[in-house]
């Protein structure tokens, strides 16, 4: 920190609820965007020969969160209408769907994998199934042959939810085989593992 001898410490301290306050009104008159995906797609400037079409959207998707695709070209999004965080007495009901590309490069419907999850953050395919960041665990279920979730197990738990815009987050192999994953600050883990508890302290 520099001082200023021109100025009193008063000065600045008083400047800072202004400062603050200028922020908050000019908040209070922002725009929210128009929600038709349409008009996005259409502001957007791609190369020449190239095009975008929109895959999906609502009602097929509420509030996605994070998307894979799958080696078969499948999308799985984890979508939360819980986030950011659940009110006292609801149930949680957010979910995995997945969505297959019609052969137009669209989505004609979108299947729930597994649903009554709290806050899924992540999702990627992976041992004949998913895994799913859901809040304090990682799960994993496998695929049944009907399309739905089956075979849920608790590959590690004990992540801290502080903070859910920083929970467990971005699932995604590595070049080693591994599965790695993010967890961003304000978040103190206890993780339970075959070599003891492991703790983080943050991001």
């Amino acid at each position: 920190l520099h001082s200023f001898p021109t100025r009193r410490s008063s000065d600045l301290i008083l400047a800072l609820p202004l400062l603050a306050a200028g922020t908050a009104r000019a908040q209070r008159d922002a725009k929210v965007p128009d929600p038709d995906p349409e008009i996005e797609r259409k502001a957007l400037q791609v190369p020449d020969g190239f095009e975008i079409n929109l895959f999906a959207a609502d009602p097929l998707l509420a509030k996605p969160i994070q998307m894979n695709f799958d080696p078969a070209g499948r999308l799985w999004v984890a979508s939360s209408e819980t986030y950011p965080q659940i009110k006292p007495g609801s149930e949680a009901n957010d979910r995995i769907v997945m969505l297959e590309d019609d052969g137009t490069g669209h989505a004609k419907s979108a299947k729930v994998f597994v649903d009554h999850l709290l806050i899924p953050t992540s999702v990627i395919y992976g041992h004949g199934g998913i895994y799913v960041a859901n809040s304090t665990e990682l799960l994993h279920y496998d695929e049944g042959k009907d399309g739905k979730a089956t075979n849920k197990r608790i590959v590690l738990s004990g992540f801290g939810t502080e903070d859910t815009h920083h929970i467990l987050h971005t699932l995604r192999w590595g070049p080693d085989g591994r599965l790695y994953f993010n967890q961003s600050v304000y978040i103190h883990s206890h993780i339970e593992t075959p070599w003891g508890v492991k703790t983080l302290l943050g991001g």
